[in-house]
């Protein structure tokens, strides 16, 4: 679970917003493209935190939900390993 400490915030920025996002439905292509760009440039950093085969998808996205994950889980299919 995500802790917060609303006294952390006296200290830093005058306003702070927090707001569910859901993303499920919605087009993502261009979103996608900037964050790969972004990546590429080394302007954002992603962590991640497991690598594994397709055939572990399940129990990934479990782990995922679980936060027993740091970071991103990236899925490889066929070969690539």
């Amino acid at each position: 679970p995500v802790s917060l400490d609303f006294f952390q915030l006296l200290g830093g920025p005058e306003r702070v917003t927090i707001q569910h996002f859901h993303y499920a439905g919605a087009p993502y292509g261009a979103d996608l493209s900037t964050l790969v760009s972004l990546v590429e440039r080394g302007r954002l950093h992603p962590e991640i935190g497991r690598v594994t085969g397709w055939e572990r998808a399940a129990e990934t996205l479990v782990d995922l939900r679980e936060r027993r994950i740091r970071g991103k889980a990236v899925l490889l299919t066929g070969g690539a390993r």
